[in-house]
């Protein structure tokens, strides 16, 4: 299940998910900490063999992915990160924001 996030919301559950620190950031840290996971979170600049490992994992363990239209840089702004983020493995959101989220 793929959703078009609202970016507006965006930034407060990124700000709120940061600062709890539980959320796995990067590809690959995302598929190893899958279990567990509320949402996934993918920029629209995830390779594409990265982004079927992350698609198959999310799937395996019914994490809702949120396909978002930023590309890496922009995403590692927001959540105020010197390096490209592709992915978020979210952990520590509420139902309501994960819900907010894939409207």
């Amino acid at each position: 299940m793929m959703a078009v996030v609202d970016s507006a919301h965006l930034s407060k559950v990124l700000k709120d998910a940061m600062k709890g620190g539980k959320t796995a950031v990067g590809a690959k840290e995302s598929i190893a900490s899958m279990k567990g996971s509320k949402a996934l979170l993918m920029t629209r600049s995830v390779p594409d063999a990265l982004r079927a490992r992350l698609v198959e994992e999310a799937n395996k363990q019914k994490v809702p992915i949120v396909q978002l239209p930023h590309s890496s840089a922009e995403l590692a702004r927001l959540i105020g990160r010197p390096y490209r983020v592709s992915a978020l493995a979210l952990r520590s959101v509420s139902e309501a924001d994960v819900n907010q989220l894939l409207k």
